[in-house]
């Protein structure tokens, strides 16, 4: 028995195993769109995408992979604003994810590889039974997908549903292999907890572990605002461009911070004091969000801001805003890491049948 978490994000899906982690767009473009590749298959290998199939979804053959370059093709999104997880695409999705972390194990491709899966929704989510029941009947059972013509074969025995900022606290909380570090300020504190995800920020605090209702929120303004704010102004002063062309320029350029983007290989143009201006005024409003929600808690000793988003925050504009900002290191798999330290510390391999904690 293998334990996988899965943290399946409106923007990226992040993924992890013994074997490590994977982080992957939550879409995938099929493979049509492509036209016919096999003129260029010399030059396959070299990618980092791959053709998924999935008994799910038959007769269609899907490209996915952390180097999909979708450009200006017509992508499969699995981001809903309501009913996400009782859709086709999801379902397809984490048909994908579970084939990709099987791929890393023989047994998968012998026969049927056997796991436990540990997962997290938004905390308005986790309180919707029905919801909750839509997430455990998509991920548990048995799920056939192709990669590249290869099967592989997982088994989903059982299903452990988390609230998704919890799985940040558990990564602060818990070690490598499952043990409760010391000295946390999170055990015994009220703290903070700002998830920046793709649809959603989630604004989340806990008092010595237990969730506080009082001091949160929920943001419905996640990275595909700012990706949208960015695209309207590049099209109006530029040429046209897609949200998921955005997201691919912020992620490659988020270290430099200089934005150059060429549509067509000839022309390039220079978003950076477009970028960095959407930037700015998306990282205040987030803070401004947060201060509403905690109400400057004098109580409060560190607030944690998390997830993928969080990258694309202005550092020192958020933490001007809020003094007790502490940004989680790797924050894009935080999340991820603490749902597989939760399997860990709890020994889900062992227990069984439970599926929501």
């Amino acid at each position: 028995m293998k334990l996988f978490a899965i943290d399946p994000g409106n923007r990226q899906v992040k993924l992890m195993s013994e074997k490590g982690t994977k982080v992957l767009p939550s879409y995938y473009v099929d493979a049509e769109e492509f036209g016919d590749r096999n003129v260029l298959a010399f030059a396959k290998g070299e990618s980092k995408t791959s053709d998924y199939t999935t008994d799910r979804d038959r007769g269609y053959t899907y490209v996915w992979g952390e180097g999909l370059n979708s450009g200006a093709k017509v992508v499969t999104d699995t981001m809903r604003s309501d009913g996400r997880y009782n859709t086709r695409e999801f379902g397809v999705l984490v048909d994908f994810a579970l084939a990709e972390l099987a791929r890393d194990f023989k047994e998968a491709k012998n026969g049927m590889l056997d796991v436990v899966v540990v997962t997290g929704v938004p905390t308005e989510d986790y309180d919707k039974p029905e919801v909750i029941s839509q997430v455990v009947s998509a991920i548990k059972g048995v799920h056939s997908a192709t990669i590249d013509g290869v099967s592989h074969v997982v088994k989903v025995h059982d299903v452990y549903v988390l609230m998704q900022p919890v799985g940040t606290a558990i990564d602060i909380m818990v070690d490598e292999i499952g043990d409760v570090k010391d000295g946390v300020d999170i055990e015994d504190s009220l703290v903070g907890i700002v998830d920046c995800g793709g649809g959603t920020v989630l604004i989340e605090s806990f008092d010595s572990m237990n969730l506080d209702k009082k001091n949160r929120m929920q943001m419905f303004e996640g990275a595909y605002t700012l990706y949208g704010d960015i695209r309207s102004k590049v099209t109006k002063e530029f040429s046209s461009i897609t949200d998921n062309e955005v997201e691919r320029l912020l992620r490659a350029c988020s270290d430099t911070e200089e934005y150059l983007w060429s549509p067509n290989g000839r022309e390039t143009y220079n978003l950076t004091n477009i970028v960095m201006e959407e930037r700015n005024r998306y990282t205040r409003k987030v803070a401004s969000t947060v201060n509403a929600a905690y109400k400057a808690n004098k109580r409060m000793k560190t607030v944690y801001v998390t997830g993928g988003t969080a990258n694309l925050l202005v550092r020192s504009e958020f933490e001007l805003a809020v003094p007790k900002a502490k940004f989680v290191e790797e924050s894009e798999t935080a999340n991820v890491r603490g749902f597989y330290k939760y399997g860990l510390a709890n020994e889900v391999l062992e227990n069984g049948d439970v599926t929501t904690s």
